[in-house]
């Protein structure tokens, strides 16, 4: 059995903890992101949505009446997130955010479209940009921001000088960023050395700077995948 610190916002993380759980491990929380909801204008009804994450969808989706409004999602995940709300037209991209543009550019030059982004108040990859770029139309719609929490509690940095920690995971680049800068400001750098780092993505392993132990990542951006590299 390894013990694991899991960095998602709450809301997330007890679902990944109790798949962890179930596996046969240990799971010891550190969120190092609040998920808040804002206020935010409606699309106009002509454009379709675009959701690459399970917030946009939440957070984005809920006051759209039109159910049979085009949706875009990022990977299967998402879709269902947006189908469990109630959405039909879903089209489900294959995983990534730069993954999804050619399905958006050839959906949007034949048809016509026009794009909303339902997003967060941080992107990571900005794919309104990319199609504007293409020569469509398409913007951000911000639904809801991730607050940083940059202090550890005082049972994870119990844990932690304990060293009984054996690994971190990390699902997104700006929680790896937030994780490894509370560290700093904590002035914990000795606890690295000691932590295996499992990452969602090669994206996500790309924000870690640290002296860790070891670093890995998902070769596809799964929870499945990400949960094999220690299986």
């Amino acid at each position: 059995m390894s013990t694991f610190l899991m960095t998602r916002p709450a809301d997330e993380a007890r679902k990944s903890g109790q798949k962890l759980e179930s596996l046969g491990h240990r799971v010891v929380y550190a969120p190092m992101i609040k998920i808040e909801q804002v206020s935010f204008e409606l699309p106009d009804e002509s454009r379709s949505l675009i959701i690459t994450s399970k917030n946009g969808a939440r957070y984005g989706l809920p006051n759209i009446s039109n159910k049979g409004r085009p949706i875009f999602a990022v990977g299967d995940q998402t879709a269902l997130e947006a189908r469990a709300l109630g959405f039909t037209n879903v089209t489900t991209g294959p995983g990534t955010a730069r993954q999804l543009i050619p399905l958006l550019l050839e959906c949007g030059i034949s048809q016509k479209r026009e794009y909303t982004h339902l997003c967060g108040n941080n992107i990571a990859y900005d794919i309104a940009d990319v199609l504007r770029q293409e020569g469509l139309d398409a913007n951000n719609t911000v639904t809801y921001q991730a607050v940083p929490n940059r202090v550890f509690s005082p049972s994870v940095q119990e844990e932690m000088e304990h060293g009984t920690i054996d690994g971190v995971l990390f699902y997104s680049p700006r929680t790896a960023t937030i994780f490894e800068e509370t560290v700093s400001e904590s002035d914990c750098h000795h606890w690295l050395p000691k932590l295996d780092a499992y990452c969602f993505s090669n994206r996500v392993a790309d924000e870690l700077l640290g002296p860790w132990k070891t670093i890995s990542s998902a070769v596809l951006p799964t929870e499945k995948a990400l949960f094999s590299l220690f299986e």
